[in-house]
């Protein structure tokens, strides 16, 4: 199969698991603090580095990496990917290069989710 279609196939997957499980968290917690999200992107961040490690020591194929990994994790948490690329960063030796790379990545995200909705208001004329 291509490999788009593997990671297609588990982005599916994940974005039902992301839905499915942030739901049955939040209603557990039964607390306005978004609690499901948080799960979810501690979950995730969890199984990436499982899977990660996992799939290097070896007997995984490219395509349940791309499955699992990119597919799945990928749609499940995007904070997962985050998180890891952040680790490799301090893993490498370049601390401040980890430092602007959290920071842009949580500034900047919370200032465009403000602007994407202050735009919607601009054009809205409200």
């Amino acid at each position: 199969m291509e490999r788009w279609l593997w990671v297609m196939a588990g982005g599916a997957l994940g974005a039902l698991g992301r839905y499915l499980v942030a739901g049955w968290l939040q209603s557990w917690a039964g607390s306005s603090f978004p609690w499901g999200t948080v799960g979810v992107n501690l979950i995730g961040s969890f199984l990436l580095g499982f899977v990660i490690k996992a799939s290097l020591l070896g007997g995984w194929t490219g395509e349940l990496r791309l499955f699992v990994a990119v597919g799945f994790l990928g749609a499940f948490t995007t904070f997962s990917t985050f998180a890891f690329e952040a680790l490799e960063l301090l893993r490498s030796g370049q601390g401040a290069e980890a430092l602007a790379y959290t920071g842009i990545n949580l500034v900047a995200g919370v200032l465009l989710v403000a602007f994407g909705m202050a735009a919607v208001s601009i054009l809205r004329g409200a």
